[in-house]
């Protein structure tokens, strides 16, 4: 992991914080704050780094497109979830991207079983399990439909973030 700057990791996760309030309060994650910060993300590495910044920005927010556009498009994320991992790639750097993609695939696991479980749908979402791939896949298999059993994934994004920061700063 690469370490940041005191102000790329404060506008991070201040990012990170109030992408997850959103997502708990209303289940959208607003534009203005996923595209602002991914501005801020390329401008403020270009500022502190010159050249090599914007490299370091284009490089997270490059591969933060390269993974997530695809689950997008398969409608296992929404939106608001692809353009705020493009946000920390601009401001955390592709290395640093990899390392929340990981723990928020982890984190979001461990939440889906909790969610699955709580919202007693365990047997449904097993039966279906054969149709996660097929293009008949149940709405509530499908990121941002209303039948959808659904977790604010700008919560685990968050935790995943905060975590990687820390252990940048131990």
């Amino acid at each position: 992991m690469t370490t940041l700057p005191v102000a790329v990791e404060g506008v991070l996760a201040g990012t990170v914080l109030a992408a997850a309030a959103t997502d708990l309060r209303s289940r959208n994650i607003p534009n203005a704050l996923t595209l602002g910060a991914a501005a801020v993300g390329f401008a403020l590495n270009t500022w502190l780094h010159g050249w090599a910044g914007l490299k370091f920005a284009a490089m997270g927010f490059g591969l933060a497109a390269l993974i997530f556009l695809p689950l997008f498009l398969m409608r296992w994320l929404g939106g608001g979830d692809v353009k705020l991992m493009g946000a920390v790639g601009a401001l955390a750097g592709a290395q640093n991207l990899l390392a929340v993609f990981i723990l928020d695939a982890v984190l979001g696991g461990v939440v889906a079983i909790g969610v699955i479980l709580v919202k007693g749908k365990l047997l449904r979402t097993l039966k279906n399990l054969p149709r996660i791939f097929s293009k008949d896949r149940p709405a509530e298999l499908q990121a941002g439909e209303e039948e959808s059993i659904g977790m604010p994934r700008a919560v685990t994004i968050a935790t995943a973030t905060l975590i990687v920061l820390w252990m940048l700063n131990r």
